[in-house]
């Protein structure tokens, strides 16, 4: 019984000290003097420029004229629509393009909540914000890659439906 008593008591002390780390990188995170400054240099950086609402339109672009290309050569060595073969090509490609795009941006999601997790050294607070400069410009590219995967929605719904 002693010895259980001690585990225990010990594993009891290796929670507290955690927590107490924990609560010391929360409280240099979120209570600093540089607060102020730290918060809107981070809101400055997770911020879209102007090449970051150009960037979506062009990766759209070059996705859908890739899509187009890809659907042109499978129409004349493929039949994938039947005795008449088609452009139906073209809608898979848009489509499993769409699905790298958003499968990109889970994987930046997972990395962030990596990262947060890793920083405050504690898996529950994986979602919160660390306020530093790389989690802006993931967030920033985030934005990115979703505005893509909205207008590559858009576009693949044109393309199967209209072809």
């Amino acid at each position: 019984m002693q010895k259980k008593d001690s585990i225990k008591k010990y594993r009891e002390s290796q929670k507290q000290v955690h927590n107490q780390e924990v609560n010391e990188i929360i409280k240099e995170t979120y209570s600093s003097s540089n607060q102020n400054a730290k918060l809107y240099y981070y809101k400055i950086n997770k911020k879209l420029r102007w090449w970051g609402w150009l960037l979506p339109l062009l990766l759209t672009s070059l996705s859908t004229g890739l899509s187009f290309l890809i659907g042109w050569s499978l129409y004349w060595n493929f039949n994938l629509n039947g005795a008449s073969g088609g452009w139906a090509g073209v809608g898979w490609v848009a489509f499993s393009i769409l699905i790298g795009f958003a499968f990109s941006y889970m994987i930046l999601s997972w990395i962030r909540n990596r990262r947060a997790a890793e920083f405050f050294n504690h898996k529950g607070r994986r979602y919160q914000l660390t306020l530093t400069d790389w989690e802006a410009k993931i967030i920033m590219w985030k934005k990115i890659i979703g505005l893509t995967t909205v207008l590559m929605v858009i576009v693949t719904g044109l393309t199967i439906g209209l072809l």
